[in-house]
């Protein structure tokens, strides 16, 4: 079986070249990384308690990080959450997008729009393209 982290890491280390060479967003290298490393922590990494996430977990935030810089959609900001999550935040003008990624596979989206009430719900592929729609009209 082909391990996709050890995969990115060597796609990752490449400092940006096959971003420039495929036309891809450069800016989300740094993110991508990030995700990547995620893979590192431990449980109690912040001394609070927090769950690290599990491998799993960084192998599906990994995924929806790479079909949207395959996208060209910008990645704001990744972080990792208190329940072993891992959030990957998007943004436009005034529209927020947060796509989850959750240990359990039950992956999740809110949208956050400053004239609209919040939405979330389960990130499928049909809702992952309606909220991409959503947050690039």
């Amino acid at each position: 079986m082909f391990d996709t982290l050890a995969f990115a890491q060597d796609i990752l280390s490449q400092k940006g070249r096959l971003s420039e060479a495929l036309g891809l967003p450069s800016s989300n290298h740094q993110h991508l990384t990030a995700i990547v490393a995620y893979q590192h922590l431990i449980d109690n990494w912040v001394e609070d308690g927090a769950i690290a996430p599990t491998h799993q977990t960084v192998l599906a935030a990994l995924d929806i990080a790479l079909l949207l810089t395959v996208t060209g959609q910008l990645i704001y900001h990744t972080s990792p959450g208190p329940v072993g999550e891992i959030m990957i935040n998007l943004r436009n003008g005034d529209k927020s997008v947060e796509l989850l990624a959750y240990p359990s596979g039950r992956n999740k989206f809110v949208r956050i729009g400053s004239d609209e009430t919040p939405q979330q719900g389960l990130l499928t592929p049909e809702s992952l393209r309606e909220t991409l729609q959503w947050l690039n009209r």
